[in-house]
């Protein structure tokens, strides 16, 4: 008889398994679950060299898996130049002063996190606020959406963009009153800046790298899919392959390809010899392939179908035409791709659809593709989500950091579907948290979405709001469908790894307003404790 490694015993297991959703004890071997059950019907699996974990009546949960997220960038804005907390554009120049003093003059400042929504002047920074902390230094500061960034004159100089600087096809460079660019950069403009930042070597990627998968271990996250990799780091591959294999990055990981990044020959986007989605093993994959369709909300460059509340001259704006959407969705399916399509605004949405339709037929199901974000949604878009079969990745913790801003940018009658919830009910749903635009802690998102509250206290959409054991089931089971990984993760079972989280409490029995808090007291991947302790 094959006896346990480990036994969890005396415990509140929830399962997140329909057909045994509670149990007291779980039996772990060679990483994976053997048994789920009673305390005394696993006692059996007990032998000499059986390690006992005594729970006490704490609660366990499926760890956590983030189906939208960006490792890499995570980790260097835990790095690099974080501005994420400033609420003014002197508080942006104060932290920017203070990284000017550490660095040698005519090194590149970068990092970001800024919010204009949030800043009293309702602005972005200007190239001449930059310039006036850092003259001697080239500056790219990212907007908290990664839709857009500032630059200073010296990082202009540069890349070349001057007032005769055309904005290129899917972006837009900002201009001042002179006709001379203002530092903002909107969508595919950054890339003018971005070919001409030093690349980071693969020493410092792997330092980023590992300092996010320390961090989203500490918040239970287990499983993780970067949605837009191989275009930050010329060997990023190479350090999610070397930090993976040392455990350095514990999580599970699923890489999205960047659509942009290859090139296309003989009608087919070239990708290592013909390697495509599920590429790999159990601690890193290949995911799906990435489009952008377009931009950001709270930027007011996702395409919608009537203007913006705030901005009544733009409806934002698709970043490719549909011609060209329909076309690239085909040529990823045909390679063996799952398709990740960014889409935020309706008309993206709509753009979406008709290309999964046209390039998969009645069948789209069974490849499930993905509509990363979905945020603006109207009635006849649910209903069509139904049909296709189409998996929806959504962020609730958008509500809480930038609902307020949804509100201003889209008026209350269209606020009602955006990022909805309970609107979802029956369709298959993966819930993220798209960090680092926003705070990434999964527990953090679960309240949002089970609140519906804003950044400023007021009520978001109330008939939205989820419970909190459905919030659960779509930020572990929900992940593990996105991917391709239901046989394996999502839920605690036997024949599944042992991906679990050890909660301090109930998290189906404490008050909304504290599941954020919820102590998480160890997270556990394959088995093995990546954080905390138990014992």
């Amino acid at each position: 008889m094959l006896f346990a490694e480990t036994l969890f015993v005396h415990g509140n297991i929830l399962t997140m398994n329909a057909s045994q959703p509670v149990a007291e004890a779980l039996a772990v071997r060679a990483g994976k679950i053997i048994a789920v059950g009673r305390d005394d019907e696993v006692a059996g699996l007990r032998g000499p060299g059986t390690r006992i974990i005594d729970l006490e009546r704490q609660t366990v949960v499926p760890g956590f898996h983030d189906a939208h997220c960006h490792i890499l960038l995570f980790g260097l804005n835990l790095i690099e130049l974080n501005v994420r907390e400033t609420r003014s554009i002197a508080q942006v120049q104060e932290k920017l002063a203070e990284r000017v003093r550490q660095t040698p003059a005519g090194q590149w400042i970068r990092g970001g996190g800024y919010n204009e929504n949030l800043f009293v002047e309702e602005r972005h920074p200007s190239r001449a606020e930059l310039d006036a902390v850092a003259p001697d230094h080239p500056v790219f500061l990212t907007h908290v959406s990664g839709h857009m960034g500032v630059v200073n004159t010296r990082a202009l100089a540069l890349a070349g963009i001057t007032a005769s600087t055309p904005s290129p096809a899917g972006g837009e460079i900002g201009y001042a009153g002179d006709g001379e660019p203002n530092g903002l950069l909107k969508e595919n403009a950054q890339e003018l800046i971005k070919r001409v930042l030093p690349p980071y070597t693969l020493a410092e990627t792997k330092a980023a790298l590992a300092a996010a998968g320390q961090q989203m271990a500490a918040e239970g996250i287990t499983s993780a899919q970067d949605a837009w990799a191989g275009w930050i780091a010329p060997q990023e591959f190479r350090a999610y392959q070397e930090t993976s294999a040392d455990m350095v990055l514990p999580q599970r990981v699923w890489l999205f390809a960047d659509s942009e990044s290859l090139s296309v020959k003989d009608g087919r986007f070239d990708f290592a010899f013909g390697l495509h989605t599920g590429f790999g093993h159990d601690r890193l994959k290949i995911g799906a392939m990435k489009f952008f369709l377009d931009g950001s909300l709270i930027g007011r460059t996702a395409a919608i179908s009537a203007p913006y509340t705030n901005a009544p001259d733009t409806c934002g704006f698709l970043v490719k035409s549909e011609e060209e959407i329909r076309e690239r969705v085909r040529m990823a399916h045909a390679g063996g791709w799952q398709v990740a399509m960014h889409a935020i605004g309706d008309r993206a949405i709509e753009a979406g659809l008709d290309a999964i339709e046209v390039c998969m037929g009645a069948d789209a199901r069974r490849f499930r593709p993905r509509l990363e974000h979905c945020g603006i949604l109207r009635p006849d878009l649910i209903e069509r989500l139904r049909r296709s079969g189409a998996v929806i990745v959504t962020q609730p913790q958008f509500i809480a950091e930038l609902g307020d801003g949804f509100r201003a940018a889209l008026g209350e009658e269209r606020l009602h579907l955006t990022y909805p919830l309970a609107s979802l009910r029956g369709l298959p749903v993966a819930l993220s948290s798209d960090r680092p635009v926003v705070n990434g802690a999964p527990l953090s998102a679960i309240q949002a979405a089970v609140l519906q509250r804003t950044a400023s206290g007021a009520a978001y959409v109330p008939g939205e709001a989820i419970l909190v054991e459905e919030a659960l089931r779509w930020y572990t089971l929900g992940g593990a469908y996105a991917a391709f990984a239901e046989r394996s993760l999502g839920s605690l079972e036997p024949g599944k790894w042992a991906d679990c989280v050890i909660l301090a409490h109930n998290p189906l029995h404490i008050p909304a307003e504290e599941l954020a808090q919820l102590k998480i007291r160890a997270t556990l991947v394959g088995g093995q404790t990546v954080f905390g302790a138990l014992e």
